[in-house]
């Protein structure tokens, strides 16, 4: 069953469906670079790109057998994240250096407060 889509989802989903478009037609015209691409929207709809309409999209037999390179398959797991909101990673609360060089951070942090008291 489709998601139920207010009207404001609506709108940023065909700006991001155009954008999406755009881009892979960019991917064609800057970098010479085929692309294909299908998806279903919620409503069942199906929308497709080719830049070549004319070549047919290769098919998995054909991307393991007929190239010098191995393909690069990605899945929507490859892109997961936590929370959209916040990042997936986090920064470390203090940096651990060699002693020798402490009295350098710490000077440089003397510098920066005083920089930023001149400034304001």
């Amino acid at each position: 069953m489709a998601p139920v889509l207010t009207r404001v989802k609506k709108e940023q989903l065909r700006k991001r469906r155009n954008n999406l478009l755009r881009r892979h037609n960019e991917f064609w015209l800057l970098y010479g670079i085929k692309s294909w691409l299908v998806m279903e929207l919620p409503d069942g709809q199906v929308v497709t790109y080719h830049s070549h309409p004319n070549i047919t999209p290769p098919s998995a037999e054909d991307m393991k057998r007929n190239r010098d390179k191995p393909p690069i398959v990605k899945t929507s797991r490859d892109y997961e994240t936590t929370n959209l909101g916040q990042p997936t990673h986090s920064m470390p609360h203090c940096v651990d250096t060699p002693i020798r060089e402490r009295g350098i951070w710490e000077d440089l942090a003397h510098y920066l407060d005083e920089y930023r008291r001149a400034i304001v």
